[in-house]
């Protein structure tokens, strides 16, 4: 179960402690959905369908314990897809 953190511009859109875990699917993400890139893995949202194939991931909120000990994943079912423009 490896997680990543959410890219800067994404990490304080959330009120509870989240991260993204990827799904084991590789392909183009669609618009609004998540996807891990960079050589520092971190999650990003695509604003738009996007012809490279990604990693996809999924929101989960942790619980985190002294030492940041993750101790369990919840599936994320908050915000929803977000749209970007028509």
């Amino acid at each position: 179960m490896d997680l990543y953190p959410l890219a800067e511009e994404y990490r304080f859109r959330f009120r509870e402690p989240v991260m993204a875990q990827a799904t084991g699917e590789k392909r183009p993400p669609t618009c609004g959905e998540w996807y891990l890139s960079g050589a520092i893995v971190e999650a990003y949202q695509a604003p738009s369908n996007l012809a490279t194939p990604f990693d996809i991931a999924r929101i989960v909120t942790v619980r985190v314990t002294t030492g940041y000990h993750v101790t369990g994943v919840i599936p994320f079912v908050g915000l929803g897809k977000r749209t970007y423009g028509d």
